[in-house]
């Protein structure tokens, strides 16, 4: 009987074990289908921070659930600082300690699920090491399973061929006072999968939107036009500059019309329709009137059109697109250089020929016609035009050095300013009767600076006062002392001044100014330009003031140095240790 009745309890007891397990089977399948189905959900693509925000809040909240844990939360792994960063959203921790939290990976159980790539389960943090139990006192954790965030890539067999870990995901403090166990490290490898495809897809469609808003806002700040037209002939982008050149309001909707409603230039016309037909290459010129800033005066531009095909990876052609460039200032510069061969020819000729012919006169003097003032009268203009095809040849032997990148040599020395002013002003004299000039200059005032070049600068300065004075007037030339290192000089006129908006253009290469003044003085566009690169190697600077008004005149300002600069000092001795 005692047998019969342990047989009893016995079986009683493995009946119940039984329940119990077959209670425990059920829930398990039960999480796992949770999980599955979690697994299977095929993931929506976030299109913005806070829908990614949302979709990954309520998979935290799933794993939470489903596995039991009172806290979940995940860290990527930032590669520039090689520390794991936890992210939100988070269950059971609070948002500001989610965006405080950075862990080094290291060797502790951190670094450990991240580097193996396995997942681990800590029991009990107060008998972990030190590491590991600074970060549960953080987050508040009892007990603990991290599985790594893993992203698989898979070929069209679905064999892997890559497997790249991304962070690790957290779950602490199993309920109801429980333990983490292996079934449930498989349910957190599955919703683990899960978070890391939205991460990986959510990385993916951001990384793709902002490399579409870097190429947006590229083409949107170009200076150049850019349109694009679909394989259809629809406009499919127009930056800002094409619509200024095609005289397109910026709300105006253009995306989708057909590209001959929207550009009405016939050039620009056919080489769209050119490339789309034939899928060539082509190139051509526009000229368009655009407004200066708004409600200014229309000027005249010039651009250059290039249109080409756009391919797709298969080298099928899926659209066209054309480029504007503008190309005003090259077309302007070609044709300075073009006016600046034939002013230097006629600056060349016409000394040259007044030369020729006082030369040939007094050689064909053979029985004494002309008496020695004649002579010496024609010597002199000889004298006066070989100084103006040398101040000519100087210009352009120093064009070619400032051009070639070579500093101009300077030659320092202490002189007399007044002197030096007093020598150019005399030699202008010669060239107008109409001029009043005047020299301003303190009698003891000295300078350090380069002696030729500086009479260079006032012969520049003093001729251009007298051809832009042609009802003539007083021509002044001034000094002040600024400071114990610098003077200024000025040059100042009574004739046809410079327009403000002229004023920054004056000292430019080839420039003259538009005027029937300027025409018929002739000149090479360079004296200024040449100038102001004399002034700069003495350190110094220049500009100009002038109200634009006839009859008021220009003043130009340049300062030079009392002693050498330091940088010349330095720069000799390294030429005298060179030398030496």
């Amino acid at each position: 009987m005692e047998n019969l009745e342990a047989l009893r309890r016995r079986y009683e007891e493995l009946k119940r074990r039984l329940e119990e397990m077959e209670r425990e089977k059920k829930e398990l399948e039960r999480k796992l289908s949770g999980a599955s189905a979690v697994a299977e959900e095929t993931p929506i693509p976030a299109t913005s921070p806070a829908e990614l925000e949302r979709i990954l809040s309520r998979l935290v909240k799933k794993v939470g659930m489903i596995i039991q844990a009172e806290k979940c939360f995940f860290m990527l792994y930032d590669p520039d600082e090689r520390v794991l960063v936890a992210q939100k959203p988070a269950l059971g921790i609070p948002e500001e300690q989610i965006e405080d939290l950075k862990e080094p990976l290291g060797d502790g159980f951190l670094g450990q699920v991240f580097s193996s790539g396995k997942p681990l389960i800590v029991e009990d943090f107060s008998k972990a090491d030190g590491a590991a139990k600074v970060f549960a006192a953080k987050v508040g954790a009892k007990n603990g399973l991290s599985v790594p965030l893993v992203i698989e890539r898979r070929d069209e067999n679905f064999r892997l061929v890559e497997k790249q870990v991304i962070g690790v995901l957290h779950v602490f403090n199993k309920r109801f006072g429980g333990e983490f166990t292996e079934e449930d490290v498989r349910l957190l490898q599955i919703l683990a999968r899960q978070l890391a495809s939205v991460i990986s897809s959510a990385r993916a469609f951001f990384k793709l939107a902002e490399e579409k808003r870097q190429l947006e806002a590229t083409l949107e700040s170009m200076v150049a036009g850019v349109v694009m037209v679909n394989k259809d002939g629809k406009v499919s982008l127009m930056n800002a500059a094409a619509r200024r050149i095609f005289g397109i309001g910026e709300r105006e909707k253009i995306s989708g019309k057909f590209y001959r409603e929207v550009i009405l230039n016939d050039k620009v016309q056919g080489l769209i329709s050119n490339t789309l037909t034939n899928h060539e290459e082509g190139r051509d010129e526009i000229m368009v009137e655009l407004p200066e800033g708004e409600g200014g005066k229309p000027r005249r531009y010039i651009f250059q059109v290039q249109s080409a095909p756009v391919r797709d990876e298969e080298g099928r052609v899926v659209g066209v697109v054309a480029i504007m460039t503008d190309i005003t200032q090259i077309r302007m510069l070609e044709q300075m250089k073009t006016a600046f061969v034939s002013a230097v020819s006629h600056e060349l000729r016409t000394p040259l020929t007044s030369i020729k012919g006082f030369v040939s006169t007094l050689l064909s003097d053979t029985e004494g016609y002309f008496d020695l003032e004649t002579r010496r009268e024609f010597l002199q203009i000889i004298d006066q035009e070989t100084d103006r095809l040398k101040r000519l040849i100087d210009d352009l032997l120093n064009l070619s050095r400032i051009e070639s990148g070579r500093a101009l040599e300077i030659r320092w020395k202490k002189f007399n300013l007044k002197e030096v002013a007093e020598r150019v002003v005399e030699a202008q004299r010669t060239y107008t009767d109409k001029h009043t000039l005047v020299v301003d200059v303190p009698e003891d005032m000295e300078v350090v600076a380069d002696e030729d070049k500086v009479d260079q600068i006032l012969t520049n300065l003093v001729n251009n006062a007298i051809k832009y004075s042609p009802d003539g007037g007083e021509v002044r030339v001034s000094a002040r002392h600024v400071d114990d290192e610098w003077v200024e000089v000025s040059v100042s006129d009574q004739g046809i001044g410079i327009p403000p908006d002229k004023k920054d253009k004056v000292f430019d290469k080839f420039y003259r100014m538009e005027d029937e003044t300027s025409r018929a003085k002739g000149g090479t566009g360079l004296g200024l330009y040449l100038v102001k690169h004399l002034v700069e190697a003495h350190g110094g600077k220049i500009w100009v003031e002038s109200e634009g008004i006839p009859g008021k005149g220009s003043t130009f300002f340049f300062t030079l140095p009392k002693r050498m600069p330091e940088e010349a000092k330095e720069g000799e001795e390294v030429a005298e240790k060179l030398a030496g």
